[in-house]
């Protein structure tokens, strides 16, 4: 079939073939996919005295009314900035700095003028995704919601969607792995449903959910607290950070049909994904290329990515900057191997090895590491100045109840040289982050915990 590579497209297509069925939900209401479209086209009236191209910045709570806005903005011909509502007042402030929206919009009922001269985008940028990078401000991805069409596509034919199914929107809509669950359902004519704060069993059941797109840490909440996820459940999507080899063997334990992945913004998510009957040395890599997607590796050891699902290039000072070579292949800061079979290794990211006496710590093996430790869920770790070495790692861990530092680094030293064992083990902090923590705010945290310990 010719796939739908713009709005209009994607509103015909849904209406031609699934019109009655349903298409978007929350825990109290649903919309079938001709009662969405009727309200995005009442709802673009609003946006159609905009400037052609102008962004338009939503603060986006996860919310049918959110979505309404995205594809209302689009079907007026305005570039969608979704950012995280929970942003510092100093952190909106930069951004908005940054992107010089026409317009903002902080909820459903708060609507504010933007930036007088704000500033136009090329004609074929439909999205600007800021990446919640790990240091710095975050960049602007420039995406089209043909990327997200394609990468949809592609996640199909692994793992397979169709009208009676229902994906849950847990993650965030600010975030290209809440963004894509939309496409992945409309393009299968199936329900997507926005997860409630408190998401439980019954939840779940009641809705029937067949599809997850889930963080290791939830999903180690689910299984934890016994939720049923293997009911009616075909897949379950996990990203976001490195997995515990324990939790992975725990879904097995419990026939959960996970699959692993490695994505990025500038990829409009999924890149590389294990497939259904995958084993637990399969499910210990990001997976297999997808469709539409072309993956390599550099001779410095770097994952390089091209394809239909390729970003156009980062927003920045009013210009699209495009970091591509002249084939255009987009080179990132992770390190990677691809197997014999094909399968994806991720090592790591060059922007975060330091040195440490000479040796080069890699801090995501040490992570790695960590998480594989039974009862650790989440580990973090940051290069922090030392007289004698450069530089040492420190650890944040959460869910580290069962052992002393001495205990946790003898059980390190099974799988870590000793230049690798962090220094100071420190309790994950109780303030919430995004999917991809800032390194600097965790480094302030560290060198504050640390001079209160001496």
């Amino acid at each position: 079939m010719d796939l739908p590579l713009n709005v209009y497209a994607l509103q015909d297509f849904t209406l031609q073939n699934f019109a009655k069925r349903k298409c978007l939900s929350d825990k109290s209401s649903s919309l079938t996919f001709e009662e969405l479209w009727n309200s995005v086209d009442i709802k673009s009236i609003d946006f159609r005295h905009k400037s052609p191209k102008a962004p338009i910045a939503i603060f986006a709570e996860n919310s049918i009314s959110t979505l309404i806005n995205i594809f209302a903005i689009w079907k007026a011909g305005g570039v969608v900035v979704p950012l995280n509502p929970k942003l510092s007042s100093s952190q909106k402030d930069k951004l908005l700095e940054q992107i010089r929206p026409e317009r903002v919009i902080q909820s459903k009922e708060n609507q504010i003028s933007g930036y007088e001269k704000s500033d136009f985008l090329p004609d074929e940028v439909d999205l600007l995704i800021a990446t919640s990078g790990s240091t710095g401000l975050p960049k602007l991805v420039a995406l089209t919601i043909a990327n997200f069409i394609w990468s949809a596509h592609g996640s199909s034919e692994n793992i397979a969607v169709d009208p009676n199914d229902t994906w849950l929107i847990s993650l965030p809509l600010f975030h290209v792995g809440g963004m894509s669950i939309i496409f992945r359902t409309m393009l299968a004519g199936a329900n997507a449903i926005i997860s409630p704060k408190i998401l439980d069993g019954d939840f779940i059941d009641q809705h029937r959910i067949t599809h997850f797109s889930l963080v290791a840490t939830l999903l180690d909440r689910f299984i934890q607290t016994e939720v049923s996820l293997n009911k009616v459940t075909k897949a379950i999507l996990v990203g976001g950070s490195k997995i515990p080899q324990a939790l992975i063997q725990k879904s097995i334990d419990l026939n959960l049909p996970i699959h692993i992945s490695y994505g990025c913004s500038e990829m409009a998510s999924q890149v590389c994904t294990t497939s259904k009957e995958a084993t637990i040395d399969e499910l210990m890599t990001a997976g297999k290329v997808l469709a539409g997607r072309q993956v390599k590796i550099n001779q410095n050891g770097r994952i390089q990515l091209n394809g239909k699902t390729r970003f156009l290039g980062y927003w920045q000072n009013q210009k699209l900057l495009r970091p591509f070579d002249h084939n255009g292949w987009f080179t990132t800061n992770d390190l990677g191997v691809i197997d014999k079979n094909g399968f994806l290794k991720v090592i790591g990211r060059t922007d975060r090895m330091f040195i440490s006496g000479g040796e080069n710590i890699h801090p995501e093996q040490i992570e790695q590491a960590l998480i594989n430790v039974e009862g650790i869920m989440k580990a973090l770790v940051i290069d922090m100045p030392s007289e004698t070495y450069g530089s040492r790692p420190v650890a944040f861990l959460q869910g580290q109840k069962n052992y002393s530092d001495p205990e946790l680094r003898e059980l390190l030293s099974k799988n870590l040289m000793p230049f690798q064992i962090p220094d100071v083990f420190l309790d994950w902090p109780s303030q919430e982050f995004s999917l991809k923590p800032n390194l600097d705010q965790f480094r302030r945290i560290a060198q504050k915990r640390i001079s209160l310990r001496n």
